[in-house]
């Protein structure tokens, strides 16, 4: 049977997604990944184009983007990616802050061992196999996903989730451009190897001091690198 317009079929999961939210979601990882860099115009005739669709579902999925603060819409010209300021990454790293040692203090309460045990193992590979950048990125949003994917504050859960993906933006963006990539990599592991460690051992306090230290590096480290650009 053929899909309904519109519309394109997961070979995953035998479910119908519409396009604007299949491309709402591969803008948006092309965006967090910096394939599409900070400050760079896309035309939307051009984004048609490599997605192979018509302008209208591109711009749909644009609308929600720019809403959700990774891009401007410019009259006649296309979109700009949003830019990356030190004032941006201090607001995002205050949030989270504030957001996610609260999350991990919950999340050390639940029984997690075979997600944190699939997770260590990740964290080991990354640190003594060659460097693969989809591992990395995968663990990394895994490990945070532990802290709020059980909350059943829904709202909470989005705010922390939006924040997390504003901050991976900055993070690799700031990663890529760092002289120092691999010690960045290998800190950022052990980390959340001290994260995951708290949580197996259901230790609250533990878990939100890992979480504490990991975000103040992690804005450290990230500012440092923006600076250095």
């Amino acid at each position: 049977m053929e899909p309904e317009s519109g519309y394109v079929p997961m070979k995953t999961k035998r479910i119908l997604i519409p396009v604007r939210e299949q491309l709402f979601e591969q803008i948006k990882e092309l965006i967090l990944t910096n394939v599409y860099r900070p400050g760079q115009i896309i035309q939307i005739e051009k984004l048609a184009q490599e997605f192979g669709v018509s302008a209208t579902p591109i711009r749909e999925a644009l609308i929600r983007l720019e809403g959700a603060g990774f891009l401007n819409l410019i009259p006649n010209k296309g979109v700009m990616i949003g830019e990356i300021h030190e004032k941006d990454i201090r607001d995002t790293w205050e949030a989270r802050r504030l957001l996610e040692p609260y999350a991990g203090r919950l999340a050390a309460m639940y029984s997690l061992e075979p997600q944190i045990h699939r997770l260590q193992a990740n964290a080991r590979q990354i640190l003594t196999g060659p460097f693969d950048f989809d591992l990395y990125t995968k663990t990394d949003i895994e490990v945070h996903e532990l802290f709020y994917s059980h909350m059943e504050n829904t709202l909470l859960r989005e705010t922390i989730q939006r924040v997390h993906q504003m901050s991976m933006r900055m993070r690799y963006f700031a990663e890529n451009i760092s002289h120092i990539h691999n010690d960045v990599v290998e800190e950022v592991t052990n980390e959340h190897i001290a994260i995951l460690n708290a949580l197996e051992a259901h230790d609250p306090d533990k878990t939100a001091e890992t979480i504490q230290c990991h975000l103040t590096n992690g804005e450290r480290r990230t500012l440092k690198a923006i600076a250095s650009e």
